[in-house]
């Protein structure tokens, strides 16, 4: 959470990077990984819903950010934002699954070969490669976070996918916060896609359906 807020010095381990933002700032955060009601897990600790409420607040009290957009992939990934999150701190978040259910992998057996080679391993997660596959797609200049979701929404048919907080801003375009993708030189699994790209650091799945 010292990212978010921009605490150096509570840093420790990793690159110490933080956010260096201020109140004209558009601001993305995606998350990918694994969760549970009323938590999501890194690698080797968890971050629950009020902590991550607590960091988002901070971040508006201080002046941190103008909007903020957050996409969640976590089974139960709703859950760190329902009955939680303001909707008057222009914050708009969008999450793979309710408070109650798993999100699922996706480009699993068959389709988990790179360079000709099946990793037995799911590629990635059916919401967030949905959103990725469809910024490529897409002009992020002129599609908005709104028709970005409807889209996704409808194409991932495993789970629900739900939106919190501010929806003021919903018209405003993807490019705003996520800026203008290229991925004309980046190699990809399958003709379409570039998550290949984006999870390149994420922890691949080992089953089709993602459990904590």
């Amino acid at each position: 959470m010292n990212i978010l807020k921009g605490n150096a010095a509570g840093i420790s381990g990793g690159n110490g990077k933080v956010l260096k933002t201020n109140a004209n700032s558009k601001v993305f955060v995606n998350f990918a990984d694994h969760g549970a009601p009323g938590l999501i897990a890194f690698p080797s600790e968890y971050l629950y819903a009020n902590d991550l409420n607590d960091a988002v607040n901070y971040m508006h009290t201080n002046s941190l950010y103008n909007e903020m957009v957050m996409y969640i992939e976590a089974c139960e990934s709703g859950s760190m934002f329902e009955g939680i999150l303001a909707d008057d701190i222009n914050v708009y978040a969008i999450t793979a699954a309710n408070a109650e259910e798993s999100s699922w992998g996706t480009y699993c057996y068959p389709d988990d070969e790179i360079n000709g080679q099946h990793i037995n391993s799911c590629l990635g997660d059916l919401f967030s490669v949905n959103w990725m596959e469809d910024a490529e797609a897409s002009d992020a200049s002129t599609e908005s976070l709104d028709a970005q979701y409807t889209k996704v929404m409808t194409e991932t048919t495993l789970s629900h996918v739900m939106r919190y907080g501010d929806l003021d801003f919903k018209n405003e375009a993807v490019g705003d916060f996520y800026g203008d993708l290229d991925v004309s030189s980046t190699p990809v699994v399958k003709s379409g896609s570039f998550f290949d790209k984006l999870f390149r650091s994420a922890r691949s799945l080992t089953s089709t359906q993602k459990t904590l």
